[in-house]
């Protein structure tokens, strides 16, 4: 075996050492003088260490050594400590000089060097990895003329942000941007802007600050991730393209407790005590700028957002799929105008149906009954799919839920119920009282109620001889991979 591995071309041993840890991959350089060429030839470099250790940094010297000038692909340094400049910065210059294309940075409290935001080769490009990594107010321009992808986590932009924009100004050809806990919510404006941006995530820990302004010009993005604290405005937003987006805007703890105690007002504002009341935050603009949107997730705190930020709902004549999370501490009170603004909605996701009962969600809700026509009766959607925990409460609310979800909706095709672990009782027990349902707003409904092990099909109004069968795991995986 070892003969026919020495027999193999020496570009392909190195294309295979590529793949291996480079701590694995030099210890093949010890076989014989073939093997030490073969790994100097190595294109791809990952190090994690710290300057504590000696032999860490000798190792790294030697192997960037051992390369030469030979061309890099991939250099990956993660620091588990605070980095002396002194020896970071030249192994950084090293890899950029023999053109690299994915460079990774993982260290704190270190200024990151001017050279690396003039690469003409760089094609991927992360920084992170704690407090203190710094882009210097004394990078004047930015030039990365072939980066597609840039990730950035927790990287200090001086003068207020302003740095930011140079960055995202130097990339023309950028599609893919992932921004986490950049600190935005301290600069006076913040803005994403992109022509070329194909798919955006960001990600911002949950905190006591609301960003002061916030714009999106990105009119050609298709994905979204969006997970912060709901702006005080949204002066631009621009997601002409957008296909799918998963929103999770929140209000911040105090806010959020005020708008649990504030049920009989409409908006929520600063204070009750300002002459001219201010909303906390208007997310209106950002919904308008999403509109176009395909596929939609929203968190349940997004919900809460859309209930006492926002001026008016728009209408989403684009959606085809809307996933909603389901909260015990939020009310559904946004939901009942969300569903009539999507009148091409065909598929309607919930995780979970546990929510607080409030006054507004009475209208497709179980929980508070109006006498008035439920948004439902209205509704296009033909595919409900639930995500329910291993048992039914024991209230028996869910179920009263979907049984509603029965009764209100004419054109339902197809109810779907998850138990997300393996509870045969609760699969068999929900699909007999579901068939037990009397009145039926549907024609015809093929109601599946599955677990991982267990699946039990049938019609409703039941007329038909219900059917039960174990699905295959790979349909259940790919369900909850789809709406998560």
């Amino acid at each position: 075996m070892e003969d026919m591995f020495n027999r193999l071309p020496n570009p392909l041993i190195s294309h295979i050492l590529s793949f291996l840890p480079t701590k694995e991959a030099a210890s093949t350089s010890v076989l014989s003088k073939r093997w030490r060429l073969l790994f100097a030839s190595v294109t791809n470099l990952d190090f994690e260490g710290d300057e504590e250790s000696p032999s860490f940094v000798e190792f790294v010297d030697r192997v960037l050594a051992l390369g030469g000038n030979d061309s890099i692909n991939r250099f990956s340094l993660i620091f588990t400590d605070y980095p002396d400049p002194d020896t970071v910065t030249p192994w950084i210059l090293n890899v950029l000089r023999r053109g690299v294309s994915e460079l990774e940075l993982s260290v704190s409290d270190y200024p990151l060097p001017l050279e690396i935001f003039f690469s003409k080769r760089l094609a991927k490009l992360k920084l992170g990895g704690g407090d203190g990594l710094s882009f210097s107010a004394d990078v004047k321009k930015v030039s990365l003329p072939k980066l597609k992808t840039l990730e950035i986590e927790s990287v200090v932009f001086e003068e207020d942000g302003v740095g930011f924009v140079k960055l995202l100004s130097g990339c023309p050809v950028l599609e893919e941007l992932v921004l986490v806990n950049i600190g935005w919510e301290h600069w006076k404006s913040c803005s994403v802007s992109a022509k070329s941006l194909r798919k955006l995530k960001f990600f911002c820990e949950d905190n006591d600050e609301n960003p002061k302004s916030v714009s999106f010009d990105t009119p050609n993005l298709e994905y979204l991730e969006y997970s912060d604290n709901i702006a005080k405005k949204y002066p631009k937003v621009k997601f002409r393209s957008l296909v799918e987006a998963h929103i999770s805007l929140r209000l911040t703890e105090d806010q959020s407790a005020d708008a649990g105690s504030s049920e009989e007002d409409e908006y929520l504002f600063e204070s009750d005590d300002d002459e001219e009341k201010e909303m906390v935050g208007n997310a209106t603009n950002f919904f308008k700028g999403i509109c176009n949107v395909q596929i939609l997730y929203l968190s349940a705190k997004t919900l809460e957002v859309l209930a006492f930020c926002c001026e008016a709902t728009p209408v989403f004549n684009n959606l085809i799929q809307l996933t909603v999370e389901s909260d015990e501490e939020i009310g559904w009170d946004s939901l009942p105008g969300l569903l009539k603004n999507c009148p091409n909605l065909e598929t309607l996701v919930f995780k979970g149906l546990v929510h607080k009962s409030t006054k507004g969600c009475g209208n497709m809700c179980a929980c508070k009954p109006l006498k008035n026509p439920s948004c439902l009766s209205s509704s296009a959607v033909k595919v409900l799919k639930i995500i329910l925990s291993t048992h039914i409460d024991d209230d028996g609310m869910e179920e009263e839920q979907i049984k509603h979800f029965l009764e209100k909706m004419p054109r339902l095709e197809q109810l779907v119920v998850y138990f997300n672990e393996s509870y045969e009782p609760s699969v068999f027990e929900l699909s007999k009282k579901l068939q037990s349902v009397s009145t039926i707003a549907s024609p015809k409904c093929n109601l599946q109620v599955i677990s991982q092990n267990l699946s039990l099909s049938s019609t409703l109004p039941c007329s038909l001889a219900k059917k039960w069968s174990a699905p295959p795991n790979e349909e259940y995986t790919w369900f909850l991979k789809a709406v998560t």
